[in-house]
């Protein structure tokens, strides 16, 4: 399948399940996905990235290698959409440990940003909870940074933040 023209032809659920399905576990096939989301033109950094999101969850094997690039490259990314579904992808990964204490800055910085979209802060609060359970130290951290947000966000983010305050005891 030619990527680029598939992803011209809709953004959609229907699309991206399309292009996810024709990867399948091929780790070939889903490099070209990563080379898009670096190396291609607008708009299809953005679509290559939902379908990121998309394969790492039938085959999170194959965002594996991947993950020091998108842990290093998240904050360069200047399109929402992008920053989103790299932490969505993220959400769902086990980080190498040289790796957790970048990324763990890096979803603090996101959630306390005040231009941050909802969704990139409710990501990052996930990412957060997940390494709180190797690192209880971040217990209070992660408390404070939620009670800051809440009287500036949405009610997503606030039904994640009930969600993520039960998932670390609170």
């Amino acid at each position: 399948m030619n990527y680029e023209e598939q992803l011209l032809v809709e953004h959609s659920r229907n699309n991206t399940d399309l292009i996810t399905k024709a990867i399948g576990g091929n780790a070939k096939e889903f490099k070209k996905i990563i080379d898009i989301v670096y190396k291609g033109k607008a708009p299809l950094p953005q679509r290559a990235s939902w379908i990121i999101s998309s394969v790492s969850e039938k085959h999170p094997e194959l965002v594996t290698p991947y993950v020091p690039q998108l842990i290093d490259s998240v904050k360069s990314f200047k399109i929402d959409g992008i920053k989103r579904n790299i932490q969505n992808t993220l959400s769902k990964q086990i980080i190498p440990e040289e790796y957790q204490g970048k990324l763990i800055d890096i979803c603090f910085e996101f959630m306390l940003a005040p231009n941050e979209t909802v969704a990139v802060k409710v990501f990052s609060m996930q990412i957060i909870a997940n390494h709180c359970k190797l690192y209880p130290e971040l217990i209070p951290e992660l408390k404070a940074a939620i009670d800051d947000q809440l009287p500036k966000t949405t009610a997503a983010f606030h039904a994640r933040a009930r969600h993520v305050l039960k998932e670390i005891g609170n």
